[in-house]
């Protein structure tokens, strides 16, 4: 068995989740006997996309075996690309496994399944004396599904462990009848300014650009609660919106590697089809694309031979290259989890390439629902079913206009800064309690000396309380919002009020009446 090597916070997670599975569970249940019984912890962990959830896995697969006789690890994912990676995994460290060919027939101590294979054979898994000392659930988000339940419910006295970058629903539905607790990392903020996630440009069409006025016009829903992908393709799988995905590539990313996410199939296609006419070798991916196919055309683009992976749904989860350059965003979302798994395949560092720094092109305003990718996120309240992982829709955007005036520049959001990276977490926390406003040109913005957090922008900034300060733009009616010392935007400006109470608590009045007090 291979050491595995973890870094500083990931060593730190490990010893997290390992105290909180070792811990007795306090809740239990009535067998089938009427029997009172204790049933396995269970946990789930949040780490941001590109901070290495499958080397945490492995260490608590190890440390499992090691201190464990009996009970096996089953490692359960809904996808068969995210079984194959799981198995690529273990084969790195070495940890020998079962295929689910053998499952019925040989003695090993780990197996890599696929949920729709366990809901068909949980039966004579059982019939067979295959019994789980530990389930693994990889992309955990997907666990709110009954045939998870039934996993759980059928191996209770299991210890459940559930990995996943993005702990929400668009239903705001709680995962707290699966897992006891959540376990967070740090916000991705941190990471990007630690050196283990890439810093990154961040580009999105105008706010009232043909693009984002067509994105606003769209009103069905899927079965999901996301945008209906008929209406998508009808408004958006059009020649002149295709040109202006390519000109923002050839503006923004010239020369670089990337993927597009596309709505559909005919979608891909069509984008696939201009970009190699204007000389971008690209390649159309999905789900019916045949995977000896999609794994030759990956390896293409890791070659370089191959400069564009445009795909529908196939790298939104489980997709490991981190030499992507670039994303591109030609679909629309309203779920706060697939918007982050899209740009996250952008973020991941490249050891080969230390000044990578990765360009994300939002052509479909997915930026005025969700905010920047590294913007702190209330993973608890989502956890919990308080909170849903559902993008805001902006109120300028529920206005139907009738006269407008098309504007398609992209406007840049953030721009990379790389002064902070390499820090230890220590140093980190003693650089941003220099973050100051500072005024030019009547302007306000935060800075670190000569280092600048957030560019002159705002025609109010207030002092700080704690890690927050009260933001403001406009002069007359002026709307204020809340930021952060890393510059994140908490709260956008668009109350007539935001008053700090305290360094967990903040008062605001929204423009058109009404007071409410928002934690922290």
């Amino acid at each position: 068995m291979k050491k595995i090597k973890l870094y500083d916070y990931q060593q730190e997670m490990l010893e997290s989740i390992i105290k909180a599975l070792s811990s007795a569970s306090a809740v239990k249940f009535y067998n089938e006997k009427g029997q009172r019984e204790r049933v396995g912890s269970s946990v789930m962990v949040q780490m941001p996309t590109g901070t290495g959830k499958t080397y945490v896995m492995a260490s608590v697969v190890k440390w499992f075996l090691d201190s464990h006789d009996e009970g096996e690890v089953w490692i359960v994912a809904h996808r068969r690309e995210l079984v194959e990676q799981m198995r690529q995994t273990l084969d790195r460290f070495c940890l020998e496994y079962g295929e689910k060919e053998v499952a019925l027939k040989a003695k090993v101590r780990i197996r890599v399944l696929s949920i729709q294979w366990l809901g068909i054979h949980a039966g004579e898994l059982e019939e067979a004396g295959c019994v789980p000392g530990l389930i693994v659930v990889d992309e955990a988000h997907h666990a709110i599904a009954d045939s998870y339940q039934n996993l759980f419910d059928r191996n209770g006295k299991a210890m459940k462990l559930g990995m996943t970058a993005t702990p929400c629903r668009m239903s705001r539905s709680s995962f707290t009848r699966l897992f006891d607790s959540l376990i967070s990392s740090p916000c991705a903020s941190d990471f990007i300014m630690r050196g283990y996630l890439s810093p990154y440009d961040y580009v999105v069409t105008g706010k009232f650009s043909a693009d984002q006025l067509a994105v606003n016009q769209l009103r069905g829903r899927g079965s999901d609660g996301d945008y209906a992908v008929r209406e998508m393709d009808e408004k958006l799988n059009i020649p002149q919106t295709i040109q202006r995905l390519y000109g923002s590539v050839k503006k923004y990313a010239e020369g670089k590697k990337g993927i597009v996410y596309a709505i559909d199939i005919a979608h891909a296609q069509a984008i696939a089809a201009c970009y190699n006419a204007l000389g971008l070798s690209s390649v159309a991916l999905d789900s019916k694309t045949p995977a000896g196919r999609r794994k030759e055309m990956v390896e293409a683009f890791r070659r370089g031979e191959v400069g564009c992976l445009v795909n529908v749904n196939l790298f939104d989860e489980g997709f490991d290259c981190p030499d992507v350059e670039f994303i591109q965003m030609a679909r629309p979302t309203l779920s706060l989890a697939k918007y982050l798994q899209m740009v996250g395949r952008g973020l991941r560092v490249n050891r080969e390439n230390k000044d990578k720094v990765c360009v994300i092109i939002d052509n479909v305003g997915n930026y005025r629902k969700f905010g920047l990718p590294d913007k702190p996120r209330n993973w608890e309240g989502m956890f919990a079913g308080l909170r849903a992982g559902k993008g805001v829709v902006p109120t300028y955007v529920k206005k139907v206009r009738d006269t407008i005036t098309v504007n398609d520049e992209m406007v840049t959001v953030k721009k990379a800064n790389t002064s902070r990276r390499n820090m230890t977490a220590q140093q980190l926390r003693e650089y941003l309690q220099g973050v100051e406003p500072f005024e030019r040109d009547g302007r306000w913005g935060l800075r670190v000396k000569d280092d600048i957090i957030v560019k002159p922008v705002y025609t109010y900034l207030s002092g700080f309380k704690g890690d927050y300060v009260v933001c403001g733009i406009g002069v007359g009616r002026r709307l204020y919002g809340l930021l952060d010392r890393r510059g994140n935007v908490i709260l956008p400006p668009e109350y007539k009020d935001v008053r700090l109470w305290n360094e967990h608590e903040v008062r605001v009045n929204k423009k058109h009446g009404g007071v409410s007090t928002i934690e922290l």
